[in-house]
């Protein structure tokens, strides 16, 4: 196992020595695979993490201060680099339509009704259908589903913001889909009742 760099080489690399730099990056490569090797990511993008990890761990180098060990902070700037990406997956999926992601309460529909080859007026209607779904749900469900796919919110940011547990943040967030599936459902039915 490769071992971690020394203070002296830290120290190093922070006052601009390409060399300890160089030393450092070499050194940090396999436990940034080895971190990296348990998120649910892509190979490609496990690729492009581990060398966006790296940039981020020479960049903030200044900002490691000693408070805690250095493994723990490359442990934290891999894991923030791997979540900031899976959000930004998340968000990149999402297709927002008044504060929701579409797609997403669409997956909420168990036996998607409008098949690969929907028109856009099918879609359009669904778009529609979705957020008068939305409209039905008590302000304080639709709140916290509006703070979590619009804005992108985290659990504990939306329990910050609406000043209320983190609990209480998951559980109406959960309400609020279990409320939308069922909704969903429901419409899908009929319309392919109707069809």
């Amino acid at each position: 196992m490769t071992m971690l760099p020394d203070s002296d080489t830290i120290r190093a690399a922070q006052n601009g020595d390409n060399a300890a730099i160089s030393a450092i990056a070499t050194a940090i490569r396999p436990h940034i695979e080895r971190q990296l090797a348990r998120y649910p990511v892509s190979e490609e993008d496990r690729r492009d993490l581990l060398q966006s990890t790296m940039m981020q761990v020479v960049r903030k180098l200044d900002s490691f201060r000693g408070d805690s060990s250095f493994s723990t902070w490359l442990f934290r700037v891999t894991a923030n680099e791997a979540l900031m990406l899976m959000r930004s997956h998340r968000r990149h999926r999402a297709r927002l339509v008044e504060g929701m992601d579409m797609e997403d309460l669409s997956a909420l529909v168990e036996d998607n009704q409008l098949g690969d080859g929907a028109s856009s007026a099918v879609a359009s209607e669904r778009d529609a259908r979705v957020r008068e779904a939305l409209d039905d749900l008590p302000d304080s469900y639709r709140s916290v589903v509006i703070a979590h796919y619009h804005h992108d919110l985290g659990l504990q940011e939306i329990a910050d913001r609406l000043n209320i547990t983190e609990s209480a943040v998951r559980s109406r967030l959960h309400r609020a889909r279990s409320r939308l599936r069922t909704v969903l459902e429901q419409d899908a039915r009929v319309q392919h009742a109707a069809a």
